[in-house]
């Protein structure tokens, strides 16, 4: 059966969650919640095996063992407990000792305090359920998983728990909505089913009404169990053995869930995610088996310093920021100046006034003619430069390491400068790479880093790609296809460019399955194709470093990807790059 949490999440098959799926059940809850109760409790993760929940009225915790099986009843319980800080009024459970005391009930508190919290759990569960249609899929799978199970239904159907005795009217009025109860399994047992009354329990307003209804119960039974005779309660004291499932149903409602903490490493990570605004994204990729499967792409959406202090994910290094790759941010800046001069022209108007027309705006140096002539209005047509959006996209794979990298950072840097200080060209530069799964290190993950943005960020922010650390594989078409929601359409007033820089085929192996080959390669151009489509010009540059027999398997594979206009660049030689752009940026493309 399909899980209700499937729509925002696919949970992983018997594994321990990555950390962008553990960030999304957090999130997801905490919305769910912040819906549900109108305040924004937090929602953190602590280990346990069984994927409980708890609360204590201010904060809820969920299981960082969350999987297939358990995700629908975790997210609901979840809820359950959200929905007690919305309802429960927890400064009267404070103060429920004082009230037994006064009543002279201490000695059977553990009892009370039972029967009270599974009454005021059926009048929570029922206001949501009434009025939050919506989250009832997780509320059942909740009651599958500690109430309406095999290991129950065969207890209340069994022999057991028919003695007169307090074990037994606890498990089967925990019990006494599960279709298997037997109201005759205890004399008191129909009588307690008619005070809670569940198909009017939305009477009880409040914790307190909740409680009186525990008492009554409570006075009920122990009336009647006082008066048995004491060897016959005692012997079956000695010899009944609760059963865990049981067990698990008075942890339950009691809000005895195991209180271990997660790591403070996951809670940090986390918090990580948050802060930067992380996303993730499902594509589709083809394997060499010409199998379609599915991969997340995580999308870093900005470089900010806590990244590169955090070294997050390795990704980034505030101590890497080598000689090399400072001087070529100082040669781009030299470089982005030059270009300026010549691309002032970009910010100019052409403008054109056409004078006795008979309908437009008003000359006012015809006004003198006005009553005798019509032809005393004027039209202004104005021309600008088309303005043009550029994507720029660069392979931060391994192999691009040294003299590749120092080189891209020149061109990137340029066209930077440039894109700052001219009001029709905007750049975004993004880096596609690869990086080891936080909580699993042995799984490699696609990631889209969105390193730049001329309309948020000035010059002084490209320094930051300085700090990234090039040591990934090459998820090409993986990528792109995540950063085709990023690329505009091109338009009558828009000329959209994707720029790509890279060095390699197309290479990634995760647990899902391999990236590679000629299936890649074509995966690639499927990808490249779909951006195409939205009008967006392709200009792709080949990196390359010495010519040698890989030089024209290469160059094909290349142009099957991105086009036959797809360009080879030896990296002495990376004033090429320049060159084209220039030529690019200057087209006389003019739109009133």
């Amino acid at each position: 059966m399909q899980n209700h949490s499937n729509y925002w999440l696919i949970p992983p098959k018997g594994e321990n969650m990555t950390m962008m799926e553990m960030f999304s059940v957090q999130s997801s809850i905490s919305n769910f919640i912040r819906i549900l109760t109108k305040k924004d409790i937090p929602v953190e993760y602590y280990s346990n095996d069984k994927g409980d929940s708890m609360t204590d009225g201010q904060n809820i915790t969920i299981s960082s063992r969350i999987n297939e099986s358990n995700i629908d009843s975790v997210v609901g319980l979840a809820l359950h407990e959200g929905s007690h800080c919305f309802l429960t009024d927890f400064n009267f459970i404070k103060k429920r000792d004082n009230k037994l005391l006064m009543k002279n009930l201490l000695g059977h508190k553990n009892i009370i305090y039972l029967l009270h919290n599974f009454v005021e759990d059926r009048r929570i569960d029922n206001f949501i359920y009434k009025n939050a249609p919506g989250y009832q899929g997780y509320y059942n799978a909740m009651y599958n998983r500690y109430f309406y199970n095999k290991r129950i239904d065969k207890e209340l159907k069994s022999s057991n728990f028919r003695e007169e005795v307090w074990e037994s009217y606890m498990f089967r009025i925990v019990n006494i909505f599960n279709k298997n109860t037997d109201l005759k399994a205890l004399i008191k047992l129909e009588e307690v089913y008619n005070i809670i009354d569940l198909k009017n329990i939305d009477r009880l307003k409040s914790t307190k009404d909740t409680f009186k209804v525990a008492l009554d119960i409570y006075k009920i039974i122990n009336s009647y169990i006082s008066q048995l005779p004491i060897k016959k309660q005692e012997r079956h004291n000695k010899n009944n053995v609760i059963n865990k499932a049981f067990k698990s149903q008075e942890n339950f409602i009691n809000g005895k869930t195991p209180k271990s903490k997660t790591s403070k490493y996951i809670k940090e990570l986390l918090n990580t995610v948050k802060k930067a605004g992380l996303k993730s994204k499902k594509v589709q990729f083809t394997n060499p088996e010409g199998v379609i499967l599915k991969q997340p792409v995580t999308i870093i959406p900005n470089i900010t310093n806590n990244l590169i202090n955090n070294k997050f994910m390795g990704l980034f290094d505030s101590g890497i920021n080598p000689k090399g790759y400072k001087n070529s941010i100082e040669k781009g800046l030299i470089k982005g100046k030059k270009l300026l001069k010549q691309l002032k022209i970009r910010n100019e108007e052409q403008r054109l006034e056409t004078n006795h027309l008979k309908k437009g705006k008003l000359d006012p140096k015809r006004l003198y003619a006005a009553n005798y002539t019509n032809d005393i209005f004027k039209k202004i047509d104005i021309k600008s430069y088309k303005k043009i959006n550029i994507h720029l996209s660069i392979d931060g794979s391994g192999s691009m390491k040294g003299f590749k990298w120092e080189n891209t950072l020149e061109n990137t840097t340029a066209i930077a400068y440039v894109s700052t200080q001219l009001n029709n060209i905007d750049l975004k530069v993004s880096i596609r790479t690869t990086a080891e799964e936080p909580l699993s290190k042995s799984k490699l993950i696609p990631v889209l880093i969105m390193a730049f943005d001329s309309t948020k960020h000035n010059i002084n922010h490209i320094n930051k790609l300085s700090n990234f650390n090039i040591r990934g594989l090459t998820p090409e078409g993986i990528c792109l296809e995540a950063l085709n929601d990023y690329i505009e359409p091109s338009s009558y007033y828009l000329d959209s460019y994707l720029i790509n820089m890279s060095d390699g085929m197309p290479t990634f192996i995760s647990n899902i399955g391999k990236y590679k080959g000629n299936q890649a390669i074509k995966d690639t151009a499927r990808v490249i194709n779909l951006i195409s489509k939205k009008r967006v010009k392709i200009i792709s540059y080949f990196i390359q470093g010495e010519p040698d027999s890989y030089h024209k398997k290469a160059e094909n594979n290349f142009k099957q990807m991105y086009g036959r206009n797809a360009k080879f660049v030896d990296t002495n030689d990376i004033n090429t790059i320049t060159k084209t752009l220039n030529e690019l940026l200057l087209k006389k493309d003019l739109v009133s």
